[in-house]
Order: structure tokens, then C-alpha cells, then sequence
């Protein structure tokens, strides 16, 4: 009874603890990169004034948009809400929850309200930044697809939360290191889809060069304040699911305040070293050309299709 009156409220509080950290992940990564680079950085907080600014300003709207403009930022916040109320990152249910599957659909949902929207706002660089974004997400979907595929056959589930506590086939002795190559390209996946380098630069200030920001350069004010916080819990949500992946949450038996304080601060431990290796991999690389993004999403498709190749055989060997 009492893993059943946990398990109903308990992604409230974590969705709530992962929508308020998520702009201080974005903080902390760029302060880290200004220190990495020898340069003092905005504060770690930045991230809050500015959308608490931004949240004090009344939006301005072009003439030529419609009510899909105005549809698009609200619509975005609530599939990376979702993203974050599903995702078990410090309690794991005890029963099915989130689908791994649900990630790549609500991401792609997530992108189509936004180029509807960019399309509506009439302006130039929105419909050249979503082009670009479908050209990685293109690419970037069936590499996502082929990884969960190979969580799937290690795990015999797609479901995050069975995923956590299913232990893997004791036939397959080569699982061990197939697990590491997946969570290895889907992290270059994420990179992808996330608009971080060495895809994007989230820091750049020209309209040519934008990705992520060209579709966001219409909005202002509230609607580019969820916006802005949007992009905050879709990095957050990255670094989550890579910490869930690689370093599972064990389930809490007692449920007791010491317990989930204690997870929480597991928690908070797994994403700060993935934010300084996010930080790091930022600082050392560049950007590379749009026509260069195809080679690095397809050698990461060939490392997963070849991953499914060595759990087919080991599968197969001690059967045979």
C-alpha cells in the first residue's frame, strides 16, 4: 500500500525540482566554459534574472502571425514538463512508467509546434533555422531509435523504470560493453538534438549561423521567457536521462526524508559532473559545417547497428 500511495504524487515534486533546476544547469555549464576558457563569466543564476525579466515584459506579436505563434511556446514548455514529469530521476516507481519511446515522439512534437511557428511569424531566419533543425533531427531520429532498440534487447523493455531494476540476460556475456557504446551515441544524439556543440553554438549572436535561437527570434518577453526555460529542461532532460541510462536510480524502500534527500543529492552529484564534461567537450570543440553534421549522426548509427550485432551473437552463441 504504501508504494502505491507513493507512486501517484511522487513525479510531482520531481517534475517541480526539474523545471526550477533547469536554468541553473544552463548557468552552471556556461560559467564552467568561462572559466575553462580564462574568463570570469556570467553568474550561475543569470539564467533566473533573465527570465524573470522576461516574464515582466508583455510579448509582442507580428502582424502577419496567427494563434499558432502565440500556441507554439506554451505547447513546447509542456512537452519538455512532460519530458521531465515522466522521466524517474530520483524515485523509481515501483511499476511501468515513462517509455523511452515517448521521448523521440514528444521531441519531435516539440520541434514541429515550433516551425509551425516559425513559418507563421513571417520572418526570414525562422524558416532557414528550422531547416535546418529537421536536416539534424532527420538524421538524429533513426540514430535514437537504433539506440533504444538496443536498450530493448539488453534490457528485454523500453520502459525507463523497468529498465532501472531489470538486471540483464545472464546468456548474453558480451552485454557489458554494448551499453556504453549505446549510451555513448545517444549522447552524441542528444548533442544533436540539444543545439550543443559541435552542432550548434547556443552562444552565437548571428542570425546566419543560428539553429536552436533562429526560431525564437520573433518572440519576446512571457513568450520567449518559456521559450528560453523550454530550452533549459530539454538540456536538463538530456543530461537526466544519460545519468538515468548509464547510473540507474535503485528503488527506495522505506520512502523516508533522509532516503529521498539522499537520492537527491545522487541526483544532483550525476548531473554536476555531466554539466562539467558537457562544459569541457563545449570549450575543446567547434562547430562544424551543416554539410559535415551527416558523417558524425551516421557513425554513430553504424557504432549502434553494430551493437545490435554483438547481442544478436552473443545471444545466438550460447544457445547454439
Amino acid at each position: 500500500m504504501g508504494l502505491e500511495m507513493m507512486s501517484w504524487w511522487q513525479p510531482i515534486p520531481q517534475a517541480t525540482i526539474y523545471s526550477v533546476l533547469s536554468p541553473l544547469s544552463v548557468g552552471v555549464v556556461n560559467w564552467l566554459k568561462a572559466r575553462l576558457q580564462g574568463r570570469r563569466g556570467p553568474d550561475p543564476l543569470q539564467p533566473y534574472r533573465d527570465l524573470r525579466k522576461l516574464l515582466r515584459i508583455r510579448p509582442t506579436v507580428p502582424d502577419s502571425a496567427s494563434g499558432i505563434f502565440l500556441f507554439a511556446p506554451p505547447a513546447v514548455f509542456t512537452c519538455f514538463l512532460l519530458l521531465g514529469l515522466a522521466l524517474p530521476t530520483i524515485y523509481v516507481p515501483p511499476g511501468p512508467g515513462m517509455d523511452l519511446l515517448l521521448v523521440v515522439g514528444l521531441l519531435g512534437l516539440a520541434k514541429l509546434v515550433t516551425t509551425l511557428a516559425a513559418f507563421d511569424a513571417g520572418s526570414p531566419f525562422g524558416p532557414m533555422s528550422s531547416g535546418r533543425q529537421w536536416f539534424i533531427h532527420v538524421l538524429a531520429e533513426p540514430t535514437l531509435l537504433v539506440a533504444i532498440y538496443v536498450f530493448a534487447m539488453s534490457r528485454a523493455t523500453t520502459n525507463l523504470p523497468l529498465f532501472a531494476t531489470a538486471a540483464p540476460d545472464t546468456n548474453r556475456l558480451l552485454d557489458s560493453p554494448t551499453i556504453p557504446l549505446a549510451i555513448g551515441a545517444l549522447c552524441f544524439v542528444l548533442l544533436a538534438e540539444s543545439g550543443r556543440l559541435p552542432f550548434d553554438n547556443p552562444a552565437t549572436h548571428l542570425e546566419l549561423t543560428m539553429i536552436e535561437d533562429g526560431t525564437k527570434l520573433e518572440y519576446s518577453g512571457r513568450l520567449l521567457a518559456l521559450m528560453k526555460w523550454a530550452d533549459a529542461m530539454k538540456l536538463t532532460f538530456a543530461l537526466s536521462l544519460v545519468a538515468f541510462l548509464a547510473f540507474p536510480p535503485g528503488g527506495l524502500d522505506g520512502h523516508t526524508p533522509l532516503t529521498l534527500l539522499i537520492a537527491f543529492a545522487v541526483y544532483l552529484a550525476k548531473i554536476g559532473a555531466l554539466l562539467v564534461v558537457l562544459a569541457w567537450w563545449e570549450t575543446s570543440r567547434g562547430k562544424i559545417r551543416i554539410r559535415a553534421i551527416v558523417t558524425p549522426l551516421i557513425l554513430a548509427t553504424g557504432v549502434l547497428l553494430f551493437t545490435i550485432v554483438i547481442l544478436v551473437v552473443g545471444y545466438i552463441q550460447p544457445g547454439s
